[in-house]
Order: C-alpha cells, then sequence, then structure tokens
C-alpha cells in the first residue's frame, strides 16, 4: 500500500507539471491530422446525468458492478471513511471518468496522448502512449501505480486506451469496491457531431474480483473555457 498524502501541495504540483507537459505536446498536435485521425486536442465538460448529447446520454455507473463473493465480503467490511476521493487521493480512471461535473482537457503528440483532469488531486495526469507494450518491472513502484500503465492506440476514427498496473490504493467505486492486480481499465474516446461532442466508454475487466466486465458511458461538450485551478478539501 503506498502512503497517504494530502492534496494542496500534491495538487499544485501535478499542476505545474501538467502545465509544461501541456505546454510541449501542444505544438505538436496537428500530427494526428496528417495520419488522417480525428484531433481530440481540447477541453471537455461532461454532460448533466439527463440531459443528452448528440442524441444519447450517460449510461450505467462504479456503483453498479458486481462483484464476485469474497471482493463483495471486503467491500462490505470496508470503512467507507478511506474512500481515496474523501481523502484527496487519486480514484484511477475507472472512478474518475464517471464523476459529476467532470472537466477534462486532452493533448495528443505522435507517441502520447495526455489527459488533465481539473479535479487534479482525485484524476491526475493521464499519460498514455502509442507504439509500445505494457511495462514488464519488478520494481512494485514501476509495475502498480495509483493511475496503472496506459497504452493508445487508434481503432479507425476511435482513441482506444487500455491500463493495466494499478496499485492497491484505489477502489473501483465509493462503496468500497476493490480490484486485484489482474484490473484492465479499457476507455474508448469517439467524437460525434463534427467534434463538438465526445463519447467515452469505460470498461473494467478484473476476473478476480468482479463477477463479469462492467462498461459506462459518458458524453463531454467540448468548451472554449479553461481548465480551473480546483482545491480538494479533505472530507472527515
Amino acid at each position: 500500500m503506498h502512503p497517504r498524502f494530502s492534496s494542496r501541495g500534491f495538487a499544485a504540483s501535478v499542476a505545474a507539471t501538467a502545465a509544461f507537459v501541456f505546454a510541449i505536446a501542444a505544438p505538436a498536435a496537428p500530427a494526428a491530422a496528417q495520419t488522417s485521425q480525428p484531433n481530440l486536442d481540447g477541453v471537455y465538460r461532461v454532460i448533466p446525468s439527463n440531459a443528452v448529447a448528440a442524441g444519447r446520454k450517460n449510461s450505467g455507473s462504479p456503483s453498479e458492478i458486481k462483484l464476485l463473493p469474497e471482493a463483495a465480503a471486503r467491500a462490505k467490511s470496508a470503512d467507507l471513511k478511506e474512500d481515496p476521493a474523501r481523502m484527496c487521493q487519486p480514484v484511477g480512471p475507472f472512478r474518475m471518468m464517471a464523476r459529476e461535473n467532470n472537466k477534462i482537457e486532452i493533448a495528443t503528440t505522435s507517441a502520447s496522448v495526455f489527459i488533465l483532469f481539473e479535479d487534479v488531486a482525485r484524476g491526475l495526469l493521464q499519460k498514455v502512449d502509442f507504439n509500445r507494450d505494457h511495462i514488464q518491472s519488478d520494481n512494485p513502484d514501476e509495475a502498480y501505480t495509483w493511475m496503472g500503465d496506459g497504452i493508445a492506440r487508434w481503432d479507425r476514427g476511435t482513441l482506444v486506451v487500455e491500463t493495466t498496473g494499478f496499485n492497491d490504493s484505489t477502489w473501483l467505486n465509493e462503496l468500497g469496491a476493490p480490484h486485484s492486480e489482474a484490473l484492465k481499465v479499457i476507455e474508448r474516446f469517439r467524437p460525434l457531431a463534427d467534434g463538438r461532442f465526445l463519447e467515452v466508454t469505460v470498461t473494467a475487466e478484473d476476473p478476480k474480483t468482479l463477477a463479469k466486465p462492467y462498461t459506462y458511458t459518458r458524453y463531454f461538450e467540448k468548451t472554449d473555457s479553461e481548465i480551473a485551478e480546483d482545491i480538494c478539501e479533505y472530507q472527515e
């Protein structure tokens, strides 16, 4: 288990790092267009649960996953006050993409995709790379991290991100659902309506804790606003 940490200094550090990364990444974004792939770069805000985007609505939630008996027992005994989200810690991409009022910024290069969350304490910075395999390491701090190890590929006009290598410090939902080292999260980013909207489907696969894979969908609308400063307050 990794040590606990709090939000203010950590969030500021991540925000500064992310700003530097995005400054580097932004000029290279046209490379995606040169390969005839859609340009996903920009800032997006999730639509409300009862809203419609391009004729579609958000569906599903991490709270709806079905756990195997042993995992369900662990969730039942969990202290919900220890939820990483309440403690201003990263919650991992499976939970993060489903959060209310979510706002993200995407920047792409020919080598990587960067996703910055306005809720930087819980979302952190998600960096995924093209054209490589998952990290193989005997060092637990490299092999298993809060956000996992993500690799990206294009499936026609959809960006597919597969992430593995998660540490045991995150939950799959606010109800204490655990996961194992076998967890794989698959995110699919598909632009709609000429890029005005972004469809994001997120799937969790974990044969050691989940009764079956689970997928939910969120729709984001592109916005002219910027990622703002966001301070996470510890919840007692």
